[in-house]
């Protein structure tokens, strides 16, 4: 049985969720003179902020209350939850998966026991990819920060995109975090396979292509933190590889 909410979990819920709302309701006051992809951004801010005070329930909470306040106010038809534009759909989701990934990162983060590394890695990557994807930015600037950040985040050498898979095969990073592999314990996690993984790059269950990393120089634990970033990482990059896919097909 789940136990209840704490009083910094219940504030920062509802803080972090008026302040979404208020600040929502500010930027459609001027949304003619700011993008949604800035606007967007803010609210992320908004959720780490709710998260650091709260938790990931508080954050979970306020990503909730972000989306629902960004499509009200900032997508058309303005002051209505009616979407008519497919971008703007993608951007709302976008937005609610981003921001409940990056207030998990910091919950969990902010929970941690004393002495442990922050989760600032983590959320910075993320941001910069979730920015590029807001920002509607090309395919190839797109791919090559997502194979600079989840080979950071990862602890890995390097990652790269390809359609197909690696021959011979490598083992899986999972939906669950966990990889389809033997793997070491160590303090901070598990130790990555010395043979290197791939990352799934998925879009609406459609399998767009894999980001085959190579293997560490040495056993390092991997949290689990780090592994949900990269494949949240993943998962923004295959929805922006078909909102340009869908895009193409549509010309």
């Amino acid at each position: 049985m789940r136990r209840p909410l704490s009083d910094s979990e219940t504030i920062g819920a509802a803080a972090g969720s008026l302040v979404a709302l208020c600040v929502a309701g500010l930027l459609g006051s001027v949304r003619g003179e700011i993008s949604q992809a800035n606007a967007a951004l803010i609210l992320v801010l908004i959720i780490v902020g709710a998260a650091t005070i709260g938790g990931r329930w508080a954050g979970g909470a306020t990503a909730l209350a972000s989306a629902v306040s960004f499509d009200f106010f900032l997508t058309r038809p303005y002051g209505s939850l009616a979407i008519k534009s497919t971008s703007e759909i993608i951007t709302t989701i976008l937005l609610f998966a981003v921001g409940v990934a990056v207030g998990q990162i910091v919950g969990s983060r902010m929970r941690a026991k004393a002495g442990e590394r922050t989760g600032v890695e983590e959320v910075a990557g993320l941001h910069r990819v979730a920015r590029l994807v807001a920002e509607d930015s090309s395919d190839r600037d797109l791919i090559a920060a997502v194979e600079e950040e989840v080979a950071g985040v990862l602890l890995l050498p390097a990652c790269t995109f390809h359609l197909l898979p690696p021959d011979p095969p490598r083992p899986q990073l999972e939906p669950t975090g966990r990889v389809d592999a033997p793997y070491v314990h160590l303090d901070d996690g598990f130790a990555l396979p010395r043979e290197g993984i791939v990352v799934p790059v998925r879009a609406g269950g459609r399998r767009l292509g894999w980001l085959v990393c190579d293997g560490p120089d040495h056993l390092i634990g991997v949290a689990s933190s780090r592994r949900r970033t990269a494949l949240v990482m993943a998962s923004l990059m295959g929805a922006h590889l078909a909102r340009h896919s869908t895009a193409s097909d549509a010309a």
